[in-house]
């Protein structure tokens, strides 16, 4: 992979304009980047065989199989009762069918299983170790229930976007008033500049990225980056800086897949009760070390209800740099995110509302949001603190 990615005469490359100016040669750019790094990481990945003694599924198995992704199918482009209805007994056969299978095969493994057996010690292993559980049927608002994956997927999207919207306003004079006075300021050009980024400082960052980083959306891994040759670091430099001259936050790295963990105590059917982790592309996920010191309270859904315009109109009162106020912005609105459940993916939905939880800004962000909370004048010190 290295020197696939220090090669400097890759034709694809040569496409990128030598000077990048407008937001357009910006997104392009990136663009071109991104798919010559992913081409260049699946043409150096070898695929390694898993080696396994399960046998084929009997015939009878396969033909369920078929005849419930059939119906599936069915039911999603006609969704009448009886199609539901018909997919879901087929996929409850299909389930039932396959625990016979497995309990067949295990019984015939047990009755042969010997130190001398190469699945011997992995089962073993397997037996000590505790697995992951599997991602129940949820209850969706419709009183219909999710079964399979990509329900399940579309179930949770939808219960991340509705988090993911503002509170009815307590004054909507205000809220209009204020809506109008960062939509103007914002669509004025800055009065300021941002120092610009060097090189020194992106290679320093690569070098500090984790090796086991989640990657989002366009799947470059953290192994990667530290793959990189100085040009196409330099390549990275100059994108980020025509991001800083413009005051723009490229769309390619405003779409987020995001994945669940289940809430303790909660109720598991209940899509409400899994947190959202969003995993971002690591073109931003550049950040320094921090560290939270205690929390002494909590606010549900805090962070996901975080009203946008009051953060930029904040932000201004804060008198922030013009310039970084509107890249925040860009940064910020317009975002989406598509749920991943194991190998499914949901379809997109809009952020309407919150900061991202996960990605470097989130922390400084929300402070800014709360910087205003009254404080008391009787001595008594206030703190908010994330968790």
């Amino acid at each position: 992979m290295s020197a696939a990615l220090e090669k400097t005469d890759t034709p694809i490359l040569n496409n990128i304009p030598n000077d990048i100016i407008s937001t357009d040669d910006i997104d392009y750019a990136i663009g071109v980047l991104t798919s010559h790094i992913t081409a260049v990481v699946e043409n150096s990945t070898r695929v390694v065989p898993a080696k396994s003694d399960h046998k084929d599924l009997p015939s009878d198995v396969i033909e369920l199989i078929r005849a419930k992704n059939a119906a599936f199918w069915r039911a999603n482009e006609y969704p009448t009762c009886k199609n539901r209805s018909h997919a879901h007994a087929l996929q409850r056969k299909v389930k039932a069918r396959m625990k016979e299978v497995r309990n067949k095969n295990w019984s015939n493994l047990m009755s042969e299983i010997s130190p001398s057996h190469q699945a011997y010690w992995g089962l073993a292993k397997a037996l000590k170790t505790e697995g992951a559980v599997p991602s129940p049927a949820l209850k969706k608002p419709d009183k219909f229930i999710a079964f399979d994956d990509r329900e399940k997927a579309e179930c949770l999207a939808d219960s991340i976007k509705q988090q993911c919207t503002e509170n009815p306003p307590y004054d909507s004079e205000r809220v209009m008033r204020v809506e109008e006075q960062t939509r103007q300021r914002v669509s004025l050009p800055p009065k300021d500049d941002l120092d610009p980024i060097s090189q020194d400082e992106i290679s320093r960052h690569i070098k500090a990225l984790k090796i086991r980083k989640a990657p989002g959306r366009d799947s470059i891994s953290s192994k990667a980056f530290k793959c990189f040759f100085a040009p196409f670091v330099a390549l990275l430099v100059t994108i980020f800086n025509e991001c800083i001259r413009n005051c723009y936050f490229p769309a390619a790295w405003k779409e987020a897949v995001v994945i669940d963990i289940p809430k303790p105590g909660k109720p598991r059917d209940l899509p409400a009760s899994y947190r959202p982790i969003s995993l971002l592309s690591i073109l931003e996920g550049f950040k320094v070390k921090r560290k939270t010191v205690a929390v002494f309270f909590d606010v549900a859904k805090v962070f996901d209800r975080v009203w946008h315009t009051g953060l930029f109109h904040k932000l201004y009162q804060l008198e922030f740099p013009d310039c970084l106020v509107i890249i925040i912005h860009h940064y910020i609105s317009n975002r989406h995110f598509s749920f991943r459940l194991d190998n499914t993916y949901s379809s997109m939905r809009p952020i309407r509302a919150g900061v991202l939880q996960g990605s470097t800004l989130f922390p400084p962000l929300y402070s800014v949001y709360v910087n205003d909370i009254p404080r008391p004048s009787t001595g008594i010190a206030t703190h908010a603190f994330r968790r």
